[in-house]
């Protein structure tokens, strides 16, 4: 086995080992600040007087703080994910791959916190304002602190993750691997396959799906727009 193997190998346990434990440190930080974190995370059911959110075992609640602790450390680690990742990967590239490569993760954590706002603040008020309009004089809302924290996490995650779809998109158009020409030419497909993928990950309301689509279709037009210029710029160089 070569040496250049096993120290590639060492650096990838020591990012790995520095990423972990970047997460758990501040997911134990993040815990003494789990009442405040749950108060904030509950912000989107608060104009629902009539909603009560409750925990139905002696433990669950406790389970709750424990999940947002962890979910704020992942969040909160984000960046130094991002930044071992490009570590790792930056001493077999090029100058100039390695300064795209940053750019790239850079804006990688941009869009996510984008999609993390974006769900939060418009899309999670809008879902719940929906979803629990359906009730009557017979059927009242008793939220599960469970479910509703599971709810949230699963929407904020689905647009964080989609949001960095265009990173992925450059980085195969760098690469030679895509073409801006095929972009184009599967459009069409494309769009009807955010707004399939936005049915299928949002809340069964068509507000939900549109305003995670309608940004992700702007995504992909802006994306198509920079891998025109990038193609550009490599043949002019």
């Amino acid at each position: 086995m070569s040496s250049d193997f096993i120290d590639h190998l060492e650096d990838l346990r020591k990012c790995i080992l520095i990423s972990l434990t970047s997460f758990f440190a501040l997911s134990i930080v993040a815990y003494f600040f789990s009442h405040q974190l749950v108060e904030f995370l509950i912000t989107p059911l608060r104009p629902h007087e009539e909603a009560q959110l409750i925990f139905q075992t002696p433990y669950e609640a406790f389970l709750t703080h424990i999940k947002v602790s962890g979910f704020s450390g992942f969040v909160l680690a984000l960046p130094i994910l991002f930044f071992q990742f490009w570590a790792f990967v930056s001493p077999g590239l090029y100058a100039k791959e390695k300064k795209t490569f940053l750019v790239l993760c850079f804006v990688s954590i941009v869009l996510f916190f984008a999609g993390v706002g974006l769900a939060f603040f418009v899309t999670i008020p809008w879902a719940l304002t929906f979803l629990l309009s359906f009730q009557t004089e017979t059927l009242r809302p008793l939220l599960s602190i469970g479910p509703y924290f599971s709810f949230l996490f699963n929407i904020v995650l689905v647009f964080g993750v989609l949001f960095d779809f265009p990173v992925v998109v450059i980085g195969l158009v760098k690469m030679g691997i895509l073409k801006s020409a095929t972009l184009v030419a599967s459009r069409k497909i494309t769009i009807v396959a955010l707004f399939c993928v936005s049915a299928l990950l949002t809340p069964a309301d068509p507000v939900s799906q549109i305003m995670l689509a309608l940004p992700l279709w702007a995504l992909f037009e802006i994306t198509v727009m920079i891998a025109k210029t990038l193609e550009n710029g490599d043949k002019s160089g």
